[in-house]
């Protein structure tokens, strides 16, 4: 196991606290807003291109953002019923191809 997988681990199962993060790494929350902007400026323009439902263009942000357990709850708690089994297909399909993405580009970086 190289040293990028025991931080990725460790990462994962670490507890944060919020005031600590903001008072030790505010630029992280700066990108971490950013990314979550992006993410809703690409996913609402495209949605809006291929004519989706507000509802479709929410639940599919979530699922670029929380996973697609976090969406699942999400359209669950808002009663979109009809949305559950294919974010979970779409989010779980993301989950697939960002793993072999992120494992191709550590490869190729020197």
């Amino acid at each position: 196991m190289n040293s990028f997988n025991l931080y990725f681990l460790c990462s994962n199962w670490s507890p944060a606290s919020l005031p600590l993060l903001i008072s030790n790494a505010p630029l992280l929350l700066l990108f971490l807003a950013i990314m979550v902007l992006f993410n809703m400026l690409v996913t609402f323009t495209v949605g809006k291109l291929f004519k989706f439902s507000l509802e479709e263009m929410i639940v599919a942000s979530n699922a670029n953002i929380g996973g697609p357990t976090t969406a699942a709850a999400f359209a669950i708690a808002k009663g979109w019923t009809k949305l559950i089994v294919p974010i979970m297909l779409v989010g779980t399909l993301g989950y697939v191809i960002g793993n072999y993405l992120g494992s191709m580009v550590y490869y190729l970086l020197p």
